[in-house]
């Protein structure tokens, strides 16, 4: 029968700029030198409009300048819902599965960018709305000798018409699923604020409740001193069965000092099961019994297989756009395979298959990958994941 997906989130058109220095004196000029003041800092999303007030000058300015003067490499479909929802539905592309996608666009360049993009792809978009306004965006800064060659990311957002969507404009249909997304809903304001009540109804209707974010820019610049909210209030936490976030982004909503002290003020605000990625470095994670097989909190490595491909030149790195969404898609795919099958929900192998997604995504430019035919991406991943059951099941 299959498994219904239903995720929410901004979708938009990442504007990707590979082989920025950030530490290159034009990158300085506009880098953040307090907490939320709307310069770019690596690692971190800040807002057009923010950024624009912080540079004094116009956005497309002070973007030729921090860039030197580059044209975007490339553009690509992104956004931490749809790129989970490709993504795993390119993983489950045998079978019966049906992903949903939630969001707005506009009928702009970037609009129509995104219509030829999805044409093909194995998501169902007739709740992807069309609105007055503009198409959101992310201009992408990409530096990959970043973190002594692990790379990083800075992005420059804009909400454009996500900001509109309402929960309201979900709808009853959205909760016909047995598993639900909320993908990065800090890119979609209105949302973002109202989780408590949508995840509280997605708990109502027996959804499988899925949270991943972003990080916060809005919280971050009104109350640098305080934790982020998720939501009218902690209630949130109490109604998600598995929570997804990076590092900083959970220190942030935590209040606390490391990855495993977030992971355990999750788990003592209600939250089932969570992950805590650190990019290149080892993941934590735990699961709480509810869906998922009871796991005590755990510290574990990402690919070795995925840097030594790269090393030896058996493959061309990309950037890492998109790996945490990809690595999100991983964990959905697994989730939603366990599910069909009944019983308990292992996380440690749905996180298995994050890493090998989020590990692949490194490998091509931008977070949607076009599969030439039906499989591909799932034969590209498959080989990692099996490498890496073997790295930590020696």
């Amino acid at each position: 029968m299959g498994v219904t997906i239903s995720g929410v989130g901004c979708s938009l058109i990442d504007y990707l700029y590979t082989n920025v220095d950030f530490d290159s004196d034009s990158f300085r000029r506009y880098s953040s030198v307090a907490v939320g003041d709307g310069g770019l800092s690596p690692g971190k999303l800040v807002f057009s409009d923010e950024f624009e007030k912080f540079s004094g000058v116009d956005f497309h300015r002070a973007l030729r300048d921090c860039t030197g003067g580059k044209e975007p490499e490339t553009l690509n479909l992104g956004g931490p819902a749809i790129v989970a929802l490709i993504n795993a539905a390119q993983l489950l592309h045998d079978t019966d599965s049906r992903f949903n996608f939630y969001g707005a666009m506009a009928d702009d360049e970037s609009g129509h960018h995104i219509v030829q993009i999805l044409k093909g792809l194995p998501v169902n978009t007739d709740n992807y709305r069309i609105l007055e306004g503009e198409t959101p965006t992310t201009v992408v800064l990409s530096d990959p000798s970043y973190h002594e060659g692990s790379g990083e990311r800075t992005f420059i957002n804009t909400i454009g018409v996500a900001g509109s969507i309402t929960p309201d404009d979900l709808g009853d249909h959205f909760f016909d699923a047995e598993i639900v997304l909320f993908g990065g809903t800090g890119l979609m304001p209105q949302v973002h604020d109202g989780l408590t009540g949508l995840s509280r109804k997605a708990q109502a209707n027996d959804c499988l409740t899925i949270v991943n974010t972003v990080f916060d820019f809005r919280s971050e610049k009104n109350a640098p001193d305080k934790r982020w909210p998720l939501g009218e209030s902690d209630e949130t936490y109490e109604n998600i069965d598995l929570l997804i976030v990076d590092r900083e982004e959970g220190m942030r909503m935590s209040g606390t000092a490391t990855p495993g002290a977030s992971l355990r003020w999750f788990r003592d605000h209600g939250v089932d099961s969570a992950i805590v990625t650190c990019g290149a470095q080892n993941y934590h994670l735990y699961s709480g019994g509810r869906y998922f097989t009871e796991l005590e909190l755990q510290e574990l490595p990402v690919s070795k297989q995925i840097r030594a491909d790269i090393d030896s030149g058996a493959v061309s790195p990309g950037d890492t756009t998109g790996c945490g969404d990809n690595f999100v898609g991983g964990v959905l795919a697994s989730v939603a395979e366990q599910y069909e099958s009944g019983g308990s929900i292992s996380l440690l192998e749905a996180a298995s298959w994050g890493v090998a997604s989020g590990g692949q995504a490194c490998l091509y430019i931008g977070g949607t990958y076009i599969e030439g035919h039906p499989g591909e991406k799932r034969a590209l991943i498959e080989r990692y994941y099996e490498h890496y059951r073997r790295q930590v099941n020696p």
